[in-house]
C-alpha cells in the first residue's frame, strides 16, 4: 500500500504553502494504539453500516501527515475547510478499506453481493 496524496481545494499555510497533504501508511504501532477509525452498527436486512468515528480519524490524519519522508507539522491541518477537511477523512479510511472488505468477504457466502457501504452482521 502506498501513501495517499490528498489535493487541496485551498491552499493552507506553514512554513509554506501547501497544496497537497500526503498521509503514509497506517504500522502496526498506529493501529494498535488508535484502533479502527469506524464501526459498523446494523443497518437491518443482515447488513450493517459503517459510521466513522471521527475522534480517531483525526488522530490518524496528525500521525501519518509525512512532508519529505518525515513526520509533517500536525498544527497545519487546523486550517483545513470543510471540503478539504472530508477529503483527508475519506484518505484515511480507506487505508483501511481493504482490510475490511477482505475480513467481510471471508465471513460467509453470502457477503461476496455486498456493496462498499455494508457488511454482514456478526
Amino acid at each position: 500500500m502506498s501513501n495517499k496524496i490528498v489535493t487541496l481545494d485551498r491552499p493552507i499555510m506553514g512554513h509554506r504553502p501547501y497544496r497537497q497533504l500526503e498521509f503514509r501508511e497506517p504500522k502496526f504501532r498506529d493501529l494498535m494504539e488508535l484502533g479502527d477509525p469506524y464501526v459498523w452498527v446494523p443497518a437491518g436486512n443482515e447488513y450493517s453500516r459503517r459510521v466513522d468515528d471521527t475522534q480517531i480519524i483525526a488522530k490518524y490524519a496528525e500521525r501519518l501527515l509525512v512532508e519529505d519522508g518525515k513526520a509533517g507539522d500536525p498544527l497545519i491541518l487546523d486550517q483545513l475547510g470543510v471540503t478539504d477537511t472530508r477529503k483527508v477523512r475519506e484518505a484515511i479510511v480507506d487505508f483501511f478499506q481493504p482490510a475490511a472488505a477482505a475480513a467481510a468477504s471471508n465471513t460467509s457466502p453470502e457477503s461476496s453481493s455486498l456493496t462498499q457501504d455494508s457488511a454482514p452482521t456478526a
